[in-house]
């Protein structure tokens, strides 16, 4: 039996659910990775972000060569790729791990419907959810999904699977990692460097979450978000580390739920991609002042929380979380900017990029999304005093300002600095009036 076994979001052997189902069958395996020509061209942001996946692909194809494997890398659109592929290597099964995102589900079905039509059986297994969002039925709030969700997982496996001892593969004429990686533009990351998720899983301290998750300055978060986007550790593998240290019911487990729940919204609702969840909340009069939206851009706002938590987000690929939240409560309330404008700025520079996550979390920031709130507005001053009191996250991403004072910072009292382009209070006045007439 020769099988395909195309890798896309889940870049490891241990753990690897579609790969320790094809390996069991003792079949040739041809494992292959797609840079997806379309996909890299919508993200168009830093050259580092290919860089960081380029390592993650020669970590993976250095771990396939002990195996007496090796990884086969193509460029180009995944149904053409694999069309090709079925032609000359006459496979008998194409085996993956489920695309649950938009993007993804689309880019899947169009090779499964190819599969079909060329007689291939096509496979495919949950690898990337605790519990796959077709056993929950459908809720639109966080609680009682939560609720669901934590009932449901005590019935799913989470049994950590080894790594293949020995995979089958042929020597074929085909593109490698280095040939491909000419044709896909990618630097050095500085900031992320990929062998970090074993390292990280294994150190940080899942009890030090709760207190921790939301001090800007602090190492408070677990900073896997990058290793659960691109698979480097699985997420099982996640929560049997969580479970060592914490209760079942942990803050750390519910924001893995909070995950799950924004696949949760996707699966059962899927027309959220582009439209608000909140039907009352579709149409508003969002400003989208060009100005304004250059100002976020170029960290020039005038509210050194948000200007420091965009140097962040454009330095490193990342951004901590509660500046997230601030940072989008600032976009879509104070500057009445659109939520989709900001998710496009997330996508453009973040390193842990997920369209479902960031779609949930953009439309829950801007109060238009599932699980409804009160109206909530952040006010920057106010967030720098509770998450940032001695300034020093600000001073880090805003050096210029390191020898200001905090108080001064806190204050906006910064001689030379930018002048805020909005005024918070009068910002609330009219955001109040937008959001409900």
């Amino acid at each position: 039996m020769r099988s395909i076994f195309w890798f896309k979001r889940d870049l490891r052997l241990k753990d690897n659910r579609g790969l320790y189902e094809l390996s069991a069958l003792s079949a040739e395996i041809i494992p292959v990775f797609i840079f997806d020509r379309k996909l890299l061209s919508g993200l168009n942001g830093p050259a580092w972000r290919t860089g960081f996946l380029a390592s993650a692909l020669e970590q993976l194809e250095a771990r396939l060569r002990a195996r007496a494997s090796r990884l086969y890398c193509f460029y180009g659109q995944p149904e053409e790729i694999f069309a090709r592929l079925i032609t000359r290597l006459k496979p008998d099964a194409l085996y993956t791990n489920r695309s649950y995102s938009w993007t993804g589900e689309k880019t899947q079905k169009k090779v499964e419907a190819l599969c079909r039509q060329a007689g291939v059986i096509f496979k495919d297994f949950n690898d990337s959810l605790l519990v796959p969002p077709e056993k929950i039925e459908a809720r639109k709030v966080y609680s009682p999904f939560f609720r669901l969700w934590n009932a449901a997982l005590a019935s799913e496996d989470l049994s950590l699977k080894p790594e293949p001892e020995l995979l089958k593969t042929p020597v074929l004429k085909l593109p490698s990692l280095t040939e491909t990686l000419k044709l896909v533009p990618h630097e050095i990351n500085r900031y992320w460097k990929v062998d970090y998720a074993g390292r990280r899983l294994k150190q940080y301290d899942f009890r030090v979450y709760d207190e921790g998750r939301n001090k800007l300055a602090t190492d408070g978060t677990s900073r896997l978000s990058v290793a659960i986007r691109f698979g480097l550790v699985s997420i099982r593998e996640v929560l049997a580390a969580v479970r060592k240290r914490l209760e079942a019911d942990s803050q750390f487990v519910k924001e893995l739920a909070w995950r799950e729940f924004w696949y949760h919204i996707r699966y059962h609702f899927p027309w959220t991609e582009n439209l608000e969840f909140q039907e009352k909340r579709r149409g508003l009069k969002w400003l989208n002042r060009d100005e304004d939206i250059r100002a976020v851009e170029e960290a020039r706002t005038g509210y050194p929380v948000i200007d420091a938590a965009i140097n962040q987000l454009k330095e490193e690929g990342w951004m901590h979380n509660r500046a997230r939240l601030i940072v989008a409560s600032f976009l879509t309330k104070d500057l009445l900017i659109d939520w989709r404008i900001g998710e496009k700025l997330f996508k453009k520079y973040l390193l842990d990029y997920d369209e479902v996550v960031n779609t949930g979390n953009w439309q829950w920031s801007a109060s238009v999304g599932a699980d409804p709130r009160p109206l909530r507005m952040f006010n920057p001053q106010l967030q720098t005093e509770k998450y940032d009191p001695d300034c020093r996250y600000i001073k880090k991403y805003l050096p210029e300002l390191k020898k200001v004072d905090c108080g001064a910072i806190k204050a906006l009292d910064i001689p030379g600095y930018h002048q805020p382009i909005v005024d918070h209070r009068s910002a609330a006045i009219r955001a109040k009036k937008a959001y409900l007439g």
